[in-house]
């Protein structure tokens, strides 16, 4: 398959739209042997292209959220820097809010693997984003602008533009990066499946980041994809990480079963588990590094996934942040006004409003632990039986 790759230039920035819907659709039948070859061939040519370009002043990084997807990223850029001697750096976009398994792994990964990691740290902090934007709703999208006047952005794009976009671009302005690699992949979300028929796999970030950026995995397909959940599919990330026994994020063996008609003793499960009773069509919360406090989840049943497993994250969100006055907000009505009922036929509060809820919520959350569980949360698409 030609990849037109040699043709662009900082001006002629991607390749053309045509060559980008070819490599989709051959990655939906090839096997995970031949995507990995392709994938080491892309960075291949891409390291050769810089190397050519840009001669001894080569300055390459590689992303990594140390998340599996920028992880099995990480592995393939290695083998070929090694292959063609050549070195690089690792950036770690650290917004002081990741889970303590994702610290744990990042020390350790960085000792074993003798990685040059730079760690990009935000100015501000998640708190302090939401003192000062409050928070309006929990389930709006990025790009959405539906908000007032003049402040039409959700808080949650706020908050990744000063924890995570912010502080990168800071990071490669400081260290002259002329290539990053990353492990976004098109499967992950509707909006990143349009960026990567837009994108492609490399192309030059002329406008947001001012350098080359290759997704060496783009078209690659893992079990825990939002936007393809439920579809039947190779499950070509997890299997190569398997296939070269790949040391991981503990996160991923921390996923809780948030399905009702659930029967089994263990609540949260290992990866193989999850992966069993996801193909048997039950509801399982498999999480991802970055931020441990984010609303972005919650539609796939983060709050309950958080009162299991990281219950003081979880309080912090509600008291802290205050998530806890918008998630009464956004129950239908025909469910606030049972919760309300409720509460007040036990003596929990002596008002059927919302403020006395909120008064009363430790004892609240004491009394009925799973009041916020179902709030805005999409329910994956079933399977359709043969």
């Amino acid at each position: 398959m030609q990849t037109y790759y040699g043709d662009l230039t900082t001006t002629n920035t991607r390749i053309p739209k045509e060559r980008i819907v070819e490599a989709e659709e051959w990655h939906k039948t090839a096997s995970l042997d031949w995507k990995e070859q392709r994938a080491l061939g892309l960075i291949r040519e891409t390291l050769t292209m810089g190397q050519e370009r840009y001669g001894a002043e080569l300055k390459v990084v590689v992303s990594c959220s140390f998340g599996i997807y920028s992880m099995l990223t990480l592995h393939l850029v290695r083998r070929v820097a090694q292959e063609l001697g050549i070195s690089f750096d690792v950036v770690w976009n650290n917004t002081l809010n990741e889970y303590p398994q994702t610290r744990a792994y990042a020390k350790r990964m960085t000792e074993e693997w003798a990685l040059n990691l730079i760690e990009a740290r935000p100015e501000t902090t998640l708190r302090k984003i939401y003192e000062e934007n409050g928070v309006d709703t929990l389930f709006k999208r990025k790009g959405d602008r539906s908000g007032d006047a003049g402040n039409k952005e959700p808080v949650v794009e706020k908050c990744c533009g000063a924890l995570k976009h912010k502080p990168m671009k800071k990071a490669i302005k400081e260290n002259g990066w002329h290539i990053m690699f990353n492990g976004v992949r098109a499967g992950e979300s509707r909006q990143r499946w349009m960026s990567a028929r837009r994108d492609g796999d490399l192309f030059y970030s002329s406008h947001t980041w001012k350098t080359w950026v290759c997704r060496p995995i783009l078209w690659w397909t893992a079990l825990s994809d939002s936007f393809n959940y439920g579809n039947n599919r190779q499950e070509d990330v997890w299997n190569y990480v398997r296939k070269h026994d790949m040391p991981y994020n503990e996160i991923y063996d921390m996923n809780a079963v948030i399905d009702d008609s659930y029967t089994g003793k263990d609540v949260v499960v290992d990866r193989v588990t999850a992966e069993f009773l996801v193909a048997k069509g039950l509801n399982v919360f498999m999480p991802r590094t970055g931020c441990m406090a984010c609303p972005i989840p919650i539609k796939r049943g983060y709050l309950r996934y958080l009162r299991t497993t990281f219950p003081k994250v979880y309080r912090s969100m509600l008291f802290q942040l205050g998530f806890a006055r918008v998630l009464i907000a956004e129950m239908p009505e025909d469910q606030r006004a049972e919760l309300l009922d409720e509460l007040n036929g036990f003596g929990i509060i002596t008002e059927k409003t919302e403020e006395a809820v909120l008064d009363r919520l430790e004892d609240v959350i004491e009394w009925k632990p799973c009041v916020f569980d179902g709030v805005g949360v999409v329910k994956p698409r079933q399977k359709k039986s043969a």
